[in-house]
């Protein structure tokens, strides 16, 4: 079933529009930034000084390679001693820095030493 859709009161818009009509359409200009926007904002902000107390600051100190190296041998140990691991698996993990051997007779794999 076929309806012709202008006799039916459609919304379209077509009286509306004329093609030889040169009125600018409205167009919002954009403004952009406000010029005035950032005046006073210097005044706003609190200004701290560098002995203010800031409950956020964290101060530390980065480790070297080798206390680094000494802090995982410590918690890896640890661990270890936990969960009752066997030494050598441990050690199979990570050995001390620069031995390629964990110093207990076992080899940096884990394997006991002959």
């Amino acid at each position: 079933m076929s309806v012709d859709m202008n006799s039916q009161g459609s919304d379209s818009n077509e009286e509306d529009y004329d093609p030889n009509c040169e009125e600018e359409e409205e167009e919002e200009e954009d403004p952009g930034d406000i010029e005035d926007y950032y005046v006073g904002v210097a005044s706003d902000v609190e200004q701290q000084g560098a002995d203010a107390f800031d409950p956020e600051e964290y101060q530390f100190t980065c480790l070297t390679y080798k206390e680094s190296e000494g802090a995982l041998h410590e918690h890896m140990t640890s661990l270890a001693s936990v969960l009752k691991a066997v030494d050598a698996h441990c050690h199979r993990l990570r050995p001390p820095y620069g031995t390629g051997k964990c110093g207990k007779g076992c080899d940096s794999y884990g394997g006991l030493l002959a």
